[in-house]
């Protein structure tokens, strides 16, 4: 049976039973199954967010940070989330709007000292020594060096696999056209978790590609862009994946009730994604 997502609150007090080690017990009594992948929304909005959002990005079991907004960790925080306990960031492309909250997000973790084994940063190959070397400029840390950050890049081409502590990453090439024509390399994420098989799909940026849906099959979740494909064709490729579920990221409020109709129509378990919800994704 499914249990509804959980409210952030929810989310807090069940990590809170787990660390001290009962929540198995208080779970099993509550009839709440705990063989699931948690995605909490950080942020849904489109590339200049609007007015109290934030640009698309989202935490995978608290801990891996999916892009980074224009601000994810003071929005993190705000939802009860601590950046230093950040084990990685995914980036899925190198567009400023999922990148710009980076030099935030490093400030904060430089300054306050992240305790641990060091940071991963993943990304598209291409770009990402670059931006994490611009980053480094901007926040001036040859000069204050008291912020620089354990961390440990890891380049990725589509077609790579990832080993994070408790997920399995896979890699597909989005379709990722911007500016004159020009070709933006942009991965899709296939994400599961290896404690209970969870899966989950994200695409990040990209234009309508109907082999998405091969490369998400067995997924139980869909996190579809909803700027850059129409909303029916998302749609579809859910459909075609027979996934159990579609959500819509990084699109802009003024169209949400549209969006949602068209895709519905469509694939009607579909649903916009929502700042401070955690999606509960089971297996298969």
């Amino acid at each position: 049976m499914k249990s509804p997502d959980m409210t952030r609150r929810e989310f807090t007090r069940r990590a809170a039973i787990g660390a001290t080690g009962i929540g198995h017990a208080l779970a099993a009594k509550a009839g709440v199954s705990e063989s699931r992948l948690r995605i909490t929304i950080i942020g849904e909005s489109s590339c200049i967010p609007d007015v109290g959002h934030e640009t698309a990005c989202f935490l995978v079991n608290g801990k891996h940070l999916v892009d980074t907004g224009w601000c994810a960790a003071q929005r993190m925080r705000s939802h009860g989330f601590d950046p230093l306990a950040l084990e990685s960031i995914i980036l899925t492309h190198f567009h400023q709007d999922h990148y710009i909250g980076l030099p935030q997000l490093l400030f904060f973790i430089g300054l306050q000292k992240r305790p641990g084994p060091p940071l991963n940063i993943l990304g598209p190959a291409e770009h990402l020594q670059h931006v994490i070397d611009a980053t480094d400029t901007f926040l001036q840390v040859p000069r204050f060096p008291e912020l620089a950050v354990n961390r440990r890049l890891v380049p990725l081409s589509a077609g790579d696999t990832s080993e994070l502590t408790d997920l399995h990453l896979e890699t597909f090439a989005a379709n990722h056209v911007s500016g004159k024509s020009n070709i933006e390399p942009a991965l899709v994420y296939k994400v599961t978790e290896r404690a209970s098989g969870a899966c989950a799909v994200f695409t990040g940026d990209t234009h309508y590609h109907p082999p998405i849906a091969g490369f998400a099959k067995g997924a139980s979740l869909l996190i579809h862009d909803g700027s850059h494909t129409a909303p029916k064709d998302a749609a579809g490729i859910a459909r075609q994946a027979g996934v159990s579920r579609l959500v819509l990221i990084h699109y802009a409020q003024s169209r949400a009730e549209k969006i949602l109709s068209e895709a519905k129509a469509i694939f009607p378990n579909t649903e916009l994604a929502e700042e401070g919800r955690t999606l509960d994704v089971f297996p298969p």
